[in-house]
């Protein structure tokens, strides 16, 4: 923790904790960011470029894929990060600097490491500052995001498990127009389903007489 925290921030740890929290609901159990200040390999061997896929299965497993989500997040900007000095004073962190070789350092340490210090220099963030913060409202909207994301993964599972019974049922009979389904799924699933969804699940899931048929519908007629 830092001796200094302002209303409304939270730090790198507790980020970590609260996307872990969310990530794995059923697998997180609470002292994996005690392995923060305990364990180096959660700053060895990653790439900051994109969250790569780590086992749940272990305490360390779980602790990088936390660190390695919020991480990318820092990177393309979809959480702004901040430094902060013992008297108060903060300044936005420069994204740019995320991508470093050696800043996941700053996750393990309870002030700014000597790498992130010396990267500090010649930006307006300098190295008087002492703490990396991120806004609790920054973290909020990402997670609800992340949110968004898997209940679209999610309803397009569904679909597609809908769309295959519907391909039985009416395997012997001639398929329904895409209009007409996509009716029968907004019935279905509600203001879940997005018809950009829809139309990506339907043009990898119905059989290509379904389409073909479709297409005979438009084909304008011989003159």
């Amino acid at each position: 923790m830092t001796a200094f925290l302002p209303s409304g921030y939270i730090t790198l740890e507790q980020a970590v904790e609260r996307i872990g929290e969310h990530l794995m609901p059923h697998q997180w159990l609470g002292h994996e960011v005690d392995l923060l200040r305990r364990d180096s390999s959660v700053t060895e061997g990653r790439t900051a470029g994109g969250e790569r896929a780590t086992t749940v299965d272990t305490q360390v497993g779980r602790l990088n894929r936390a660190v390695n989500h919020l991480l990318h997040a820092l990177v393309v900007a979809d959480v702004k990060a901040v430094v902060a000095d013992e008297g108060g004073g903060i300044d936005a962190f420069p994204p740019s600097l995320w991508a470093r070789p050696g800043i996941r350092a700053a996750f393990r340490s309870k002030e700014l490491p000597v790498e992130v210090r010396v990267a500090l220099e010649g930006h307006k963030a300098g190295a008087a500052k002492r703490w990396i913060l991120i806004p609790e409202l920054e973290l909020r909207g990402a997670l609800k995001r992340i949110a968004e994301r898997q209940a679209l993964s999610d309803v397009g599972s569904e679909l597609r498990a809908w769309l295959a019974t519907k391909i039985e049922e009416v395997a012997a009979e001639k398929p329904p127009t895409k209009k007409r389904t996509w009716t029968e799924a907004q019935s279905a699933f509600g203001t879940r389903l997005s018809y950009r969804t829809f139309d990506q699940v339907w043009r990898a899931t119905v059989p290509d007489a379904w389409r073909r048929s479709l297409r005979a519908r438009h084909t304008k007629p011989a003159e």
